[in-house]
């Protein structure tokens, strides 16, 4: 009977063999040479080699290459002077050429023949686990850290976390300067809508992911910046955090800006074009109908606008049509709107008229149209008919109520240099 079977024949390690049969984990023990005597089974599960196999040689086969029979003398030399060795991460060769990563323990035993027991507990799965984490963690943190876009972490109402980028937008010079502070205090709260969701989210009062929301940002330089954020919420450890990623769409929005208003303006005179004035009389009728205000329309036609461009040039044609529409610019409200339609024909729409006052407005209007122009050191006597129209007196839908002020128009030209109302005298 070998020296293993007769320490397990005490009944007081029965429970011991138990264990031998059924741990998951290699267990063998050593002979004072350093050869392997016994094995469990989990032994040969775990690194391929059967007892038979590694049974009394003199050179241990799974120890990787790097571990050579020198570090094993030392091991040994260590448990013949009574010191286990306690749990240690090493690796070890399986017998199909697979390195494992094992957690590895020699107790000590010395007695007779038997110098240690050895365990070894299969870690590859776990370490596997830990590097592909490592590796994750690691990409997360470079394209975090190489980001194009601002990533900020934002918890219970505090920015705990901004990658460089972030700093460059808000136009801080490090991060101690925004952690503590919140996405809410570099934007304008006060012009946005109490209901926007982003807000909401923000102040942790609705927890929805907000899809992509153009706002502006208001950097610690008081610059302001068009930007694009996607936010959301994630739970982290019990708690909910809000991860924003943030673009300076600023260019890209001063870019569609520009041709948006190319779209819709006059390039010449830079009042709106026809279709777009189109559109706006449309809006402000559908508005006057619930506020039951009055509208003005106007139709302008400057006098022999033809003999300008047939006499002088037309490029001395086109500074007049320029001058002339800032002049029409100095004469309305902000709130009014100034459209060419072609040519030297031009619409205005007054906003919220008092028709007991228009006689004086339209005088005034009429009045400065009429001074002099001065083109490239010649001065240019142009004059201006005007017919208007009203809404909803005369008309209230848009096509009709345009129709009529060009029927006003028609007659004023018949006169020259005069405005006049939709179906009364010329004034």
């Amino acid at each position: 009977m070998s020296t293993f079977n007769t320490m397990i024949s005490n009944p007081s390690l029965e429970e011991y063999l138990l264990i031998w049969e059924n741990t998951n984990d290699a267990i063998f023990i050593l002979r004072k040479d350093g050869a392997i005597i016994q094995a469990n089974p989990a032994f040969a599960k775990i690194l391929g080699w059967s007892l038979d196999e590694v049974k009394n040689l003199s050179k241990i086969p799974f120890f990787e290459d790097d571990f050579t029979s020198e570090d094993h003398e030392k091991q040994l030399d260590l448990l013949r002077s009574g010191k286990s060795i306690s749990y240690f991460e090493t690796k070890r060769k399986h017998k199909n050429g697979e390195i494992k990563d094992i957690l590895a323990s020699y107790r000590s035993i010395n007695k007779k023949d038997v110098l240690a027991v050895a365990m070894y507990k299969d870690i590859t799965e776990e370490k596997q686990t830990q590097r592909m984490l490592r590796l994750t963690e690691n990409c997360y943190r470079t394209l975090v850290e190489y980001s194009p876009d601002a990533i900020i972490v934002q918890s219970s109402g505090k920015i705990t976390f901004v990658n460089p980028q972030a700093l460059h937008i808000i136009g801080a010079k490090k991060d101690t300067d925004i952690i503590g502070t919140s996405l809410l205090d570099y934007m304008d709260i006060g012009n946005i809508e109490s209901e926007n969701e982003l807000i909401r989210l923000l102040r942790q009062e609705e927890m929805v992911k907000i899809e992509p929301t153009i706002q502006q940002l208001t950097r610690m330089d008081g610059s302001n910046i068009w930007v694009e954020i996607i936010a959301i919420p994630v739970k982290f450890e019990g708690e909910i955090v809000i991860q924003a990623i943030i673009r300076d769409v600023t260019v890209r929005e001063y870019y569609e800006d520009q041709l948006t208003y190319m779209a819709t303006h006059d390039p010449m005179t830079d009042v709106v074009n026809r279709s777009t004035f189109m559109e706006e009389m449309d809006k402000r009728i559908e508005e006057a109908k619930v506020t039951k205000e009055m509208l003005a329309l106007l139709f302008i036609d400057l006098d022999k606008f033809k003999e300008v461009n047939d006499t002088l040039g037309h490029g001395i044609g086109d500074s007049l049509l320029i001058q002339f529409s800032k002049r029409m610019k100095e004469n309305v409200r902000h709130e009014d709107i100034i459209g060419r339609i072609g040519g030297d024909e031009f619409l205005i729409l007054l906003k919220d008229i008092d028709k007991n006052k228009i006689n004086n407005i339209m005088k005034r209007m009429h009045a400065n149209f009429k001074e002099p122009y001065v083109i490239d050191g010649k001065e240019i006597i142009a004059t201006s008919s005007i017919g208007v129209a009203f809404y909803p007196d005369d008309a209230i839908s848009p096509e009709k109520l345009m129709g009529f002020a060009d029927e006003a128009l028609y007659k004023a030209k018949e006169v020259r240099n005069h405005f006049q109302y939709f179906n009364i005298k010329p004034q």
